[in-house]
């Protein structure tokens, strides 16, 4: 038995490392099934088929999302715990974020809880949420009530480190179409470039970021119809992505990047139609830390012998990643913890990292991700204080709008 265990967790570790080979298998598949966002339909399949093979009442194409699902196995009276299941891949490259070792961890921490759940209070769930990395499938989730009677929410993300705590920031982007005019790029003052309007946009947006906090940072993409340099360009698209420590201070960044698109395209008598995540209620929110829970897991993570960061550490070497996740933190208290899946330097979102999804390193990082999910959710059930307390900490946050935080920097 382990030491400070109870005969529960001792079982459920049991079932996992019993189960290592067919977690592996699923992690693989997944992996190899490669499904971009809202097309995760084998994906989404092969978890949904594997919940219910133990019992488990599925509900698929959750919230009017094809491909999301809720998966729920009640006991007795008590308190739901529900696991977060990730499985889309990233356009042109797979699973360069490791999302198929997100899905797999969750569903199979689930199955495990499964075979002693007739003993505890409580209800354990897997909610299956696609689109992760594009407008973000807990978004509408959210909205469309998929979360409701839902007590504590519980995550894992394939990361460089082992970490309590996954900090994310927020997310937003502006998607701008030009209108300009066509003319012979030998009488350009007869027409109206909306290739000139994006690129000064674009260079303006690098000159006045000095006016915005440090924790902002853009990215940007640009494209234009034009087939030759002989033509004044008449159109053109820009989407330009944003990010901050908290939403409150997006908001402002948005609002002011959106000012410079007015004031420039309007000197260049080119038209400006911006779409914004914020009308369309589609950024991302920052994660909100929650120390009873955060302090739940590293205890998790210290019994299995495994070292992690200290939280402290975490936020101060702060990671500049987002996720929907943080909607769901703002909502429901929750952890989203690190599992080292690659060695340091590694980057996310390349193809080195997609290979490392798959490797020796990350089915460890798979299984313990399953361990740690399962046990932190053993003690919610078994020890309703750590619950009375996350829920206790959530309540004050959201009580300050969510300013008053541990763990997040100042400016």
């Amino acid at each position: 038995m382990m030491s400070g265990s109870t005969p529960y967790k001792d079982s459920v570790l049991e079932e996992i490392d019993a189960s290592k080979d067919r977690i592996v298998r699923v992690s693989e598949t997944i992996h190899s099934y490669a499904e971009v966002g809202t097309k995760e339909f084998k994906s989404s399949k092969l978890l949904c088929d594997e919940l219910e093979a133990y019992g488990f009442k599925v509900e698929r194409g959750v919230a009017q999302i094809p491909t999301a699902f809720k998966a729920t196995l009640k006991c007795k009276p008590g308190p739901t715990v529900a696991f977060l299941a990730e499985y889309d891949a990233l356009p042109g490259m797979g699973h360069g974020c490791g999302h198929n070792i997100i899905g797999t961890s969750a569903t199979f921490a689930a199955i495990a809880l499964s075979k002693i759940m007739k003993d505890l209070d409580g209800t354990i769930m897997v909610v299956g949420t696609p689109d992760e990395e594009g407008d973000g499938g807990k978004i509408p989730m959210l909205e469309r009530g998929a979360f409701q009677r839902v007590d504590a929410v519980i995550e894992n993300h394939p990361s460089l480190k082992n970490g309590a705590w996954w900090p994310t920031v927020a997310l937003g982007d502006l998607n701008v179409e030009l209108q300009g005019k066509e003319a012979h790029y030998a009488t350009p003052q007869k027409g109206a470039s909306a290739l000139d309007a994006a690129i000064a946009v674009l260079t303006t947006l690098n000159v006045i970021r000095h006016g915005f906090r440090p924790d902002v940072i853009f990215g940007y993409t640009l494209s234009c119809d034009a087939v030759t340099p002989i033509i004044v360009p008449g159109s053109a698209r820009m989407r330009i992505a944003f990010k901050a420590t908290d939403i409150a201070y997006l908001k402002e960044v948005s609002e002011k990047i959106k000012i410079c698109i007015e004031g420039i395209t309007k000197s260049l008598d080119v038209t400006a139609k911006v779409v914004d995540s914020f009308d369309r209620n589609l950024c991302f929110e920052e994660s909100i830390p929650n120390m009873a829970l955060i302090n739940t897991v590293d205890s998790n993570f210290k019994a299995l012998k495994v070292e992690t960061e200290d939280p402290m550490e975490t936020a101060r070497f702060r990671s500049f990643f987002s996720t929907d996740y943080g909607n769901v933190s703002r909502r429901i208290p929750g952890v989203n913890f690190g599992i080292a899946v690659a060695k340091e330097g590694t980057s996310l979102h390349t193809p080195d990292f997609v290979k490392a999804a798959i490797s020796p390193k990350g089915h460890e990082a798979s299984l313990t991700a399953t361990k740690v999910m399962a046990m932190t959710a053993l003690d919610l059930f078994t020890d309703p204080e750590i619950l009375k307390k996350a829920k206790d900490e959530f309540d004050r946050y959201k009580s300050s709008n969510f300013t008053n935080l541990p763990l997040l920097p100042l400016f």
